[in-house]
């Protein structure tokens, strides 16, 4: 689930909870309204009574006002009704206007208005509004004409009256309403307060500081990915400091050879002793050179790195050079790669060199009498793996193995020994290409180390 679908959910459920809450208030105000309205007609037959007893009272009340307009309607020429009634209109407080019989019975007036229309005779009668009041209908039929003066009455309270009959209705909506909010909002605001004092936490320096996961989405997300985050750093961390105490630990001893090289340079009156000790502290420059670049390397192959620059690599061509060198320093040893034709990849030409020559250095140590290389692409991956037949590496160090700094022997001389970077380095150019570098158990009875990595089709397929 996505972090767009989980805010989407939340804001989904504050809807739908607001919704509810307005749902309910209106039943609530209904209920109330309903109580405290007079008492009503039970049954249909004395609500029709009551509409009848109160449109004959409004036709006695209004008969000299219907009379009056007939007779200024009649003594006029029918075609200036429309004027007169229209100039009515400034001079009443309610509508007033001239239409058909035929637009007035669709007004679905009672029977007996019906009947007295079509006897043109003044009728009236009223439509109940609620609280609002009560709407009243006068009906004018004009002698020799299908035309009817209607007026339209409200009766009833105020909308100052409707409004403060309407204030405890009003007052129960609001206070569902912000009950709801409240409800909907509180556990929210309760996970972001934890949140925001572990992130101060864990600003502070206190990097075991961790958020609760456990809460509603996307609250739960956003406590898991500061959680994630919280573990990088901290593991970033931990990694730093192991590394500046290992790199202290590596530059001491060249650098204590160094002193004590000077030491004895100083003292020496011979001067082939003299050369041989200046010999020895080029060795040891030599040395601190080669770890210098070593944990640039390994630097600049951090996980927050611009991408590399990929091109097309010829492997093949690539471990027959390696081959090649690696000849001139062990010609016993033997070298034999096993590859289908020439296969070719996208990457690094100049870091999978580097990836490959670690590996192969490190086959070329610990090897007995040879060393293969299978080089392999299928439709998704490109691999590369190094069997040698050494001792192997033991299950239980193999995880291990591409840490900075790390040797599973205790050798430290320049032969075996190493700086314990050239796997880790290639674990991360294995990153930086997206790939992965692994260790299992060679068919020569030492150890496989395998490289794998997409290649061009699914690099460029992950990246849409």
């Amino acid at each position: 689930m996505g972090p767009l679908h989980q805010w989407g959910g939340l804001f989904f459920r504050m809807y739908a909870g607001i919704v509810a809450a307005i749902i309910v208030a209106l039943v609530v105000m209904v209920r109330m309204s309903t109580q405290r309205l007079p008492p009503q007609a039970l049954d249909a037959e004395q609500a029709a009574a009551h509409a009848e007893t109160s449109g004959r009272e409004l036709e006695g009340l209004t008969q000299g006002l219907q009379w009056l307009i007939e007779q200024e309607l009649l003594s006029q020429p029918r075609e200036r009704w429309g004027e007169v009634v229209a100039e009515w209109r400034r001079h009443f407080d309610y509508p007033i206007e001239l239409r058909a019989q035929g637009e007035v019975l669709g007004m679905n007036p009672p029977e007996r208005v019906r009947q007295r229309l079509a006897r043109g005779v003044p009728s009236a009668w009223m439509k109940s509004s609620g609280v609002t009041g009560d709407r009243v209908f006068l009906a004018l039929p004009l002698r020799g004409s299908e035309q009817v003066v209607v007026q339209e009455l409200r009766l009833g309270p105020s909308p100052e009256r409707a409004i403060e009959f309407l204030a405890p209705e009003t007052a129960v909506l609001l206070a569902v309403l912000g009950l709801a909010v409240l409800a909907l909002t509180w556990p929210m605001y309760r996970h972001v307060t934890r949140l925001a004092a572990t992130a101060s936490t864990f600003g502070q320096g206190d990097l075991q500081a961790r958020a609760e996961a456990r809460g509603p989405e996307p609250m739960g997300h956003l406590a898991r990915t500061f959680n994630d985050m919280a573990e990088r750093i901290q593991r970033m961390s931990q990694e730093q400091q192991a590394s500046l105490q290992a790199i202290s630990h590596e530059l001491r001893t060249p650098i204590s050879r160094l002193h004590f090289a000077l030491h004895l340079a100083r003292e020496t009156q011979e001067v082939a002793a003299l050369h041989a000790q200046l010999a020895d502290m080029e060795q040891d420059v030599d040395e601190l050179d080669q770890l210098t670049e070593e944990l640039l390397t390994f630097a600049r192959l951090h996980r927050d790195a611009p991408p590399l620059e990929r091109e097309r690599v010829d492997l093949t061509a690539m471990v027959t050079e390696l081959f090649r060198q690696l000849a001139v320093f062990s010609p016993d040893l033997r070298l034999q790669l096993h590859a289908e034709g020439t296969v070719e990849a996208e990457g690094s030409g100049r870091y999978l060199r580097r990836a490959l020559g670690n590996l192969l250095r490190n086959a070329q140590r610990h090897a007995r009498s040879e060393v293969h290389v299978h080089v392999s692409r299928d439709a998704a991956h490109c691999t590369i793996a190094v069997d040698d037949d050494g001792p192997g590496i033991p299950s239980t160090e193999r995880e291990r193995l591409f840490l900075p700094f790390t040797r599973l022997d205790d050798s430290r001389n320049r032969k075996t020994g190493g700086h314990g970077l050239g796997l880790a380095i290639t674990h991360r150019i294995m990153q930086a290409h997206r790939g992965q570098a692994w260790v299992t158990e060679s068919s020569l009875g030492g150890a496989r180390v395998a490289l794998s990595w997409p290649n061009a089709q699914e690099v460029r397929g992950d990246k849409r």
